[in-house]
């Protein structure tokens, strides 16, 4: 059982400091490769008179291009045994690339831009920051996770808004060019203030107490540590599949419900304005659910934690796939939704540094990112026939219900006792 002060957000100036790098890479990976995508589509298309289906169709095939930089990320912190080294390059060509989208004016052009912004924030994101909280607080993880993690439900409120502000200043080639050069200081300010672990800062791990000759141990053994997991030995290992299917199949939950939370509300009866103000609300409710996720992860363990949080996610889902326009159902939802979102981010890379440590993590994410990843890219697929079997959503989430049954199963069967260093 862990003790009551375990769940106290007691990590230190230095270890806020890092926590809040990682939410400004979660910030930005969330807001460039994902919630932007809301108004830069449109924009672009208007802009550049190419087809808005058209963009919005290779959107997809070019987030799976993107998968390859965490395969890519993860190689290069082990060739050079720095993650600080590998954030600062992946965040700045990330930032640059996305500042390309000032420049191109072609279906072509616009997939290509895309696939590189997915490429270096499969980096500098679900990489490089995940791997800092894992080395960081191997122990306080996911309390951790549940503070950077709060950086994606800030994105959803605010980065289109300030988007939309930085194009009526300048131009929309402007607010590109601005947002990226953001993301560029973002990864230099990284590079000066980060370092790869609490020991090279005179800190311990968690923000505990241990002499100075422990500090200089620790600080050696992470240099001399050779990892025994490979692409193939982690492949062939039972618990990353556990661990990419379940989670993967909790994603297709989020995504499912955050993407067409809109358009649902709309069939239920509500105005346009009013239904886009619900994704605001949701979102900030999603900085509730990081924390309490997180403290959660933190009190009764991560794979306790998963359970649980499979369980909210199919009353989540049920009331969506309830064909009712009863107000109250639909608010209830909203709140659901909201406070859901706000845990897969910390929980899946939780879970990795639960069994793989602090020193196995980037190894195992650069396999498991791209497993999870294929399996979210399901989502639209059953979105999309769901809609066009019954013309409503109400059919595909209740086929979402039933994965998230199955994703409860797989999490369960996880193995959670630590089998990296």
């Amino acid at each position: 059982m862990e003790s009551k002060a375990s769940t106290k957000s007691n990590f230190g100036s230095k270890g806020w400091l890092m926590i809040f790098v990682a939410g400004l890479m979660f910030y930005f990976y969330s807001g460039m490769c994902t919630d932007g995508l809301n108004t830069i589509v449109t924009n672009f298309a208007n802009a550049h008179g190419v087809n808005e289906a058209a963009l919005l169709s290779w959107t997809t095939p070019a987030s799976w291009i993107g998968l390859l930089g965490s395969v890519a990320c993860s190689w290069f912190i082990a060739k050079v045994n720095s993650n600080r080294r590998a954030m600062l390059i992946t965040a700045v060509l990330g930032g640059i690339s996305y500042m390309l989208y000032g420049v191109v004016t072609t279906l072509v052009g616009f997939t290509v831009v895309t696939a590189l912004a997915n490429f270096f924030g499969m980096g500098y994101c679900w990489t490089c920051a995940n791997a800092l909280m894992a080395s960081w607080f191997p122990t306080k993880k996911g309390l951790a996770l549940g503070w950077a993690t709060m950086g994606q439900n800030l994105c959803s409120a605010t980065f289109v808004i300030l988007l939309s502000l930085f194009m009526s200043w300048t131009s929309l080639n402007g607010s590109f060019y601005i947002m990226g050069a953001l993301l560029v200081v973002a990864g230099i300010f990284s590079f000066i203030v980060m370092r790869d672990t609490p020991e090279e800062m005179g800190c311990a791990p968690d923000n505990g107490s241990v002499s100075k000759e422990e500090l200089e141990a620790n600080r050696r053994e992470a240099e001399a540590y050779k990892s025994p997991w490979n692409a193939k030995t982690l492949l062939l290992n039972k618990e990353v599949w556990l661990i990419g299917l379940g989670f993967g199949i909790y994603i297709i939950c989020n995504v499912a419900c955050i993407s067409r939370l809109i358009p649902r509300l709309i069939m239920a009866g509500w105005a346009p304005a009013k239904a886009t103000g619900a994704m605001t609300v949701a979102a900030i409710l999603g900085l509730l659910g990081s924390y309490t996720t997180g403290w959660l992860d933190q009190k009764i363990g991560t794979k306790k934690a998963s359970i649980a949080y499979g369980c909210w996610y199919i009353v989540t889902l049920i009331t969506c796939a309830i064909p009712s326009t009863n107000l109250y159902l639909q608010y209830f939802s909203v709140f659901m939704i909201g406070i859901a979102i706000g845990g897969i981010g910390n929980l899946f890379p939780s879970m990795t540094a639960t069994l793989f440590g602090r020193y196995d993590f980037v190894r195992a994410m650069g396999v498991l990112n791209p497993i999870t990843n294929i399996v979210r890219s399901f989502a639209f697929v059953i979105m999309g026939a769901g809609l066009s079997m019954t013309g409503n959503y109400y059919l595909a989430y209740g086929m979402v219900a039933v994965l998230c049954v199955i994703a409860i199963v797989l999490v369960a069967c996880i193995n959670d006792k630590q089998i990296g260093k």
